[in-house]
């Protein structure tokens, strides 16, 4: 099974890219939304196809179970996940405003959207990071990241049991 944050990062993709019933999309990136921290997309690409946004996981803090099942085991782990969705698009005379724009499509997008799977999961924009990238490109690309965090559960696994660890500490030992 994957972990879970990919499946968050693939169900955050698929409810930006893909087309309304309509075929209308809930961004001006249209489908050019990917699960990755690289842009795969070039400065042309952003010129001539227009904006592109890409999903990733900038970190997750996990809580110790408080409760307990009858044999001891935790029965499920809290997560907070710090998730990312970044718009890029070409910087013109208008760039804040356009990032506005495209970051208040990404915001009425996910806004009520429920994880498939994670139901349960809490989704909050907690911030939005701005930028303009000037070095090593021709033209400034304007960047507009909001940054997501997500709390969830999963399943705690299962302590070794003595046996376990009397096996192991034999394999340690050479016996």
């Amino acid at each position: 099974m994957a972990h879970p944050r990919k499946l968050i990062r693939t169900a955050f993709v698929d409810r930006l890219k893909t087309a309304l019933d309509d075929g209308s999309f809930r961004t001006r990136a249209q489908g050019r939304v990917y699960k990755s921290r690289l842009a795969p997309v070039t400065e042309e690409e952003l010129k001539e196809d227009g904006p592109a946004i890409l999903v990733y996981a900038r970190m997750e803090e996990t809580r110790k179970p408080q409760d307990y099942g009858d044999e001891g085991d935790a029965t499920h782990v809290e997560r907070n996940l710090t998730l990312v969705t970044e718009a890029m698009l070409l910087a013109g005379s208008e760039v804040d405003d356009a990032l506005d724009d495209i970051a208040e499509e990404m915001e009425a997008a996910i806004d009520g959207f429920m994880i498939p799977g994670l139901e349960s999961a809490q989704i909050r924009l907690i911030e939005s990071d701005i930028d303009v990238v000037t070095e090593q490109v021709k033209r400034p690309v304007g960047a507009i990241g909001l940054v997501w965090n997500i709390k969830y559960r999963t399943n705690w696994r299962a302590r070794s049991s003595a046996n376990d660890q009397d096996a192991m500490d034999a394999f340690l030992r050479g016996e």
